[in-house]
């Protein structure tokens, strides 16, 4: 007989920390990929920053575009079976890249492991809104990032630990593979479906009229709130492209070991994640508009010093901090402002724009690297990102 559902985190603890374990896998599986990125493109006949540019650009896009049709996806096939085939997607990544790096069949890895984090991440973050219920969503989303982003940091370290020892890249992706094939058992055997949640929580929602309107037009511009918070998802993810895209290649042009590379995307990734512990219940008790505010403002003064200090550990750890305040913070206040049955796909609409931040982040960095000022690209960014912080906080209202 099955267990009827009830809200809250402690009262769903086993299938939270589930998929929380979940959340860690899908991070490990883009972290392996984000410190080595030179490496797989270094024999594609092009300049090392422009792979790297078009290896985050394919990715952003992908991503975006699974974002979009997750909502669509999880109203026809369910949670579980979205997550299912976004773990069988993830897989083909490591895949392709162990008999393709060093060919444009990087691109196509690119892409399946784009697809595959739009549809597993978004899906496990829908999850987790699910069960927790309203009164502890900014801490289910602390620990939901905390996890995922924790995983990025300490892959990103590990592969480029391992490589610098030994030079070999396929265990790095046997790795990879091992993880994939496990979050696979675990989305088949383990995680159920949660949309029994969802018809408890929208039965006890104080508006259980169907909405008529277009949600991703509302999601994008026609909610104030909604799309203020989308607008700081692009440019947060804007940055994190910028940082992921040319970050490796700047550091090893000034003669920096790999390793370098590694410890400070693994400093960053580990201060986002560790941060969103905190940010995320900050967030439960409605601080939405102080907590992006100051996150998007923290992260645009260390964007400033990267550029003058592209090896100093110090803005990273401002770079993460700023980052852990919005992450959560963004999903929350989406989740806040939609209905339990249309929430899905304003969180589509809201993590399509977000991780488009990637393809304008690279567009910026092609643009500086075209006119040969690579620093450039993080004081652009760095300005684009205060920006933001302004107008969030003028816009912007709880």
């Amino acid at each position: 007989m099955k267990k009827t559902p009830v809200l809250g985190l402690r009262e769903n603890a086993g299938l939270f920390t589930v998929l929380v374990l979940m959340s860690a896998f899908v991070g490990a599986m883009v972290g392996f990929e984000r410190s080595l990125l030179s490496e797989f493109t270094k024999d594609l006949g092009i300049n090392t920053l422009e792979g790297a540019l078009i290896m985050v650009a394919v990715f952003g896009a992908s991503k975006a575009i699974a974002n979009l049709f997750t909502g669509n996806l999880i109203s026809e096939l369910g949670r579980k079976r979205t997550l299912i085939l976004g773990w069988l997607l993830a897989l083909q990544a490591p895949l392709l890249l162990l008999h393709g790096a060093g060919t444009y069949m990087v691109l196509v890895a690119n892409v399946a492991l784009g697809l595959s984090q739009g549809f597993t991440w978004s899906t496990t973050v829908i999850m987790k809104i699910d069960i927790v219920g309203k009164n502890k969503r900014g801490t289910a989303m602390g620990l939901n990032e905390s996890a995922g982003y924790l995983a990025v940091g300490l892959a990103s370290f590990f592969a480029a630990w391992y490589f610098e020892k030994s030079g070999a890249l396929e265990p790095i992706l046997y790795g990879a593979i091992s993880v994939g094939i496990l979050a696979l058992v675990i989305a088949l055997f383990i995680v159920p479906e949660t949309m029994p949640w969802v018809e408890l929580e929208s039965a006890q929602h104080e508006n259980n009229v169907p909405i008529k309107e277009n949600i991703f037009l509302k999601t994008t511009v026609q909610d104030r709130r909604l799309s203020n918070i989308t607008l700081a998802g692009i440019v947060n993810n804007a940055n994190d492209g910028i940082l992921w895209a040319l970050l490796p290649a700047l550091l090893m042009s000034l003669g920096k070991p790999i390793t370098l590379v590694g410890t400070l995307l693994g400093i960053h990734a580990a201060v986002w994640g560790l941060g969103q512990l905190i940010s995320g219940p900050l967030s439960n008790k409605g601080n939405i508009r102080v907590l992006i505010t100051i996150g998007m403002l923290l992260q645009g003064i260390s964007l400033l010093l990267i550029g003058f200090f592209p090896y100093s550990f110090i803005p990273f750890v401002g770079l993460g901090a700023g980052t852990a305040m919005v992450y959560p913070t963004f999903l929350v206040g989406i989740s806040n402002h939609s209905h339990p049955l249309w929430r899905p796909k304003a969180l589509s609409a809201y993590r399509f724009w977000r991780d488009m931040g990637y393809v304008f982040g690279a567009l910026l960095g092609y643009a500086a690297l075209h006119w040969g000022q690579n620093e450039e690209a993080f004081f652009s960014i760095a300005w684009i990102t205060l920006g933001s912080g302004v107008i969030f906080y003028w816009r912007y209202r709880d």
